[in-house]
């Protein structure tokens, strides 16, 4: 009897490690399928990611629908799962989605919204830079002759001292930073993705609405990074734009 009684608490013990040791490799399994590289995946519509991405899914669910994804924590326990088209297929689709994003919290879908595109920027998965911590974002429409100087500066130098802007932002926000090899094959260019709220979003949409072809001035920390031109009113929580200047990405590291 008493060696019985003895035995109990060493099986007790055993049972906790088997169980942790379980919990572990679960955990490990389930952490490789999210890198911090964006997976390129073939186009889907619309329609189709509503069918097949709902809300309750795990993470595991959508990294074996999908495969791994570039993960991008937006606050305390919520990340963004990011999934490109691969660039020849997103030529054939709607030009202005050209990817897609998965909300998840605590480890559960809870919705995804598409990846928006500015002037025909992409993404190639596999060529990662990096995420980046918050940062302060302005945009200013291309409306005057000072503006439009200031596009010229950034087309050929790559960004551009925001000191010459002599207004007032249009709109102001924080943004979470992805950035990757652009794929263009030009030396240095990067695409950079903003990850921004709900109601910055909503905020950006009434903005460029009704501004096809005119230029979106972006500027962090008091320079001009890039002035893509609208081709789509920006509705979505992830917006993809060209940088130039590979100099601007070093500031945002700094900060």
């Amino acid at each position: 009897m008493t060696n019985i009684m003895n035995m109990k608490p060493l099986l007790l013990c055993v049972l906790i490690a088997l169980a942790a040791t379980l919990g572990c490799q679960r955990r490990s399994s389930e952490s490789q399928t999210v890198t911090d590289k964006p997976q390129t995946v073939k186009v889907y519509s619309e329609a189709e990611l509503n069918r097949l991405i709902l809300p309750g899914m795990t993470t595991a669910d959508v990294t074996n629908k999908f495969g791994s994804a570039s993960a991008v924590n937006i606050m305390g326990n919520w990340i963004l799962l990011t999934y490109m088209f691969s660039f020849e297929d997103s030529q054939k689709s709607d030009p202005h989605m050209i990817g897609f994003g998965i909300d998840i919290k605590e480890g559960r879908v809870v919705r995804w919204s598409p990846v928006t595109g500015m002037t025909g920027a992409t993404v190639q998965g596999g060529e990662s830079q990096g995420t980046f911590d918050e940062q302060p974002f302005s945009i200013y429409l291309a409306a005057d002759n000072s503006v439009t100087n200031i596009v010229s500066i950034v087309e050929s130098q790559g960004s551009a001292d925001a000191s010459r802007l002599k207004m007032s932002p249009d709109l102001t926000f924080k943004a979470k930073v992805f950035a990757g090899d652009s794929g263009s094959g030009r030396p240095g260019e990067q695409s950079v993705i903003l990850v921004v709220s709900d109601q910055d979003a909503s905020k950006l949409k009434d903005l460029t609405e009704d501004s096809f072809g005119k230029r979106l001035i972006i500027v962090c920390h008091n320079k001009v990074i890039a002035a893509p031109a609208i081709s789509s009113p920006l509705g979505s929580k992830q917006i993809l734009f060209t940088v130039k200047d590979p100099t601007v990405l070093d500031a945002l590291r700094g900060n």
